[in-house]
């Protein structure tokens, strides 16, 4: 087993990553909470919150799964495939939705917001598949694709929090 494909190398990581992604989605919840009645008012807006933690929970699910001791790289790789495919799919399905329904208001942010999903899920089936031994990258692919859920999520926190009282 390689330093890519050894979950006891990444623990720290793993463990950050867990911290970082429920930390971000209780402050998902805070924002639901606090600006619920403006987001069920808005159309579109649930389904963004409900994207958002969706990718937060695949991080923190996926982290703890690679945490389990003696889980093997192909058992891994197959866990994070089926936490793709609902991670991937639903947010894709509610966009195009979104998009179908003219639910933007400039054509950007439409295409701006299905790239950032795309970016930030795709990493997670090629971790799976990587640790299943079709190419190279390992948990690395995972590693990108935690940054790149966070990064999405924070997007998705700060619509949520500010962007809807405007």
């Amino acid at each position: 087993m390689t330093p890519v494909e050894n979950t006891a190398t990444w623990s720290d990581f793993l463990v950050a990553a867990a911290g970082a992604t429920s930390a971000l989605g209780g402050l998902v919840f805070v924002a639901l909470s606090i600006n619920l009645t403006r987001i069920l008012e808005l159309p579109g807006v649930s389904g963004r919150a409900g994207e958002t933690l969706l990718i937060l929970g695949t991080g923190l699910i996926a982290s703890l799964v690679a945490l389990v001791p003696g889980i093997g790289p192909s058992r891994l790789g197959v866990a994070f495939i089926v936490l793709w495919v609902p991670t991937w799919g639903a947010p894709t399905l509610i966009q195009i939705r979104a998009f179908r329904q003219h639910r933007y208001h400039r054509l950007h942010l439409a295409v701006w917001r299905f790239l950032l999903y795309q970016f930030a899920t795709t990493p997670l089936l090629l971790a799976g598949l990587s640790l299943n031994g079709y190419f190279a990258g390992g948990l690395l692919w995972f590693a990108a694709a935690v940054v790149l859920i966070l990064i999405v999520a924070l997007f998705g926190a700060w619509v949520l929090l500010v962007e809807i009282l405007r």
